[in-house]
């Protein structure tokens, strides 16, 4: 299968499908080298997870304070995602996303565990994309260690855009592999995870 990777602005405000089963968000931390001065910044990312059992990479947000999870939900809002099952993320994120769209998620994965509302189906969506985005968060961090550190913050956008595209090229591939896609089934599960990690 040929990929184009895109460049990272394109990638980075690229449109979304408007509804998923699961959102997984995770957060990484990039060397950086700026001025002679070593940091880490934090960058925000997410997964989410078709009905069909295909993941797809959202993108990347650098952590500017407080206002990150606003300017995160804004975006994604902007890009046409209306509505998801079952959203994992921090407290503040989740609050920011409901407040841009109050029928966006119903609950958090945290609400829905701890409730036992969630069906089979769901429990196994958020087990497969709680696993997915380990093994992605694995796959990022080794990254970012090896081609670390950045000299500037595009630097840093640059990596994550094409590693990520990479990621979810993988991910797209394994899928089409499949002979008959099997959502959130387990004999399905380790084929996708092999091939992020």
């Amino acid at each position: 299968m040929s990929y184009r990777f895109w460049e990272s602005t394109r990638w980075l405000n690229s449109a979304l499908c408007c509804r998923y089963t699961v959102v997984q968000f995770g957060m990484l931390q990039l060397p950086m080298r700026i001025d002679g001065v070593r940091f880490t910044a934090d960058w925000h990312w997410a997964l989410g997870l078709f009905t069909d059992g295909q993941f797809q990479v959202f993108g990347a947000w650098r952590d500017e304070g407080p206002e990150t999870a606003q300017r995160i939900a804004e975006d994604l809002h902007n890009r046409g995602l209306e509505r998801v099952g079952a959203l994992a993320a921090d407290e503040s994120l989740v609050a920011a996303m409901k407040a841009q769209r109050p029928k966006f998620c119903e609950r958090s994965v945290a609400e829905l565990v701890e409730s036992g509302a969630a069906s089979y189906r769901m429990r196994q969506a958020i087990r497969w994309t709680d696993t997915a985005a380990q093994h992605l968060q694995g796959r990022m961090s080794r990254a970012a260690k090896k081609y670390g550190p950045f000299a500037d913050h595009v630097a840093a956008a640059d990596f994550l855009a094409q590693t990520f595209q990479r990621a979810d090229r993988d991910l797209l591939a394994d899928y089409w592999k499949r002979a008959k896609p099997a959502p959130y089934g387990v004999s399905a599960a380790p084929r996708v995870l092999v091939r992020t990690a």
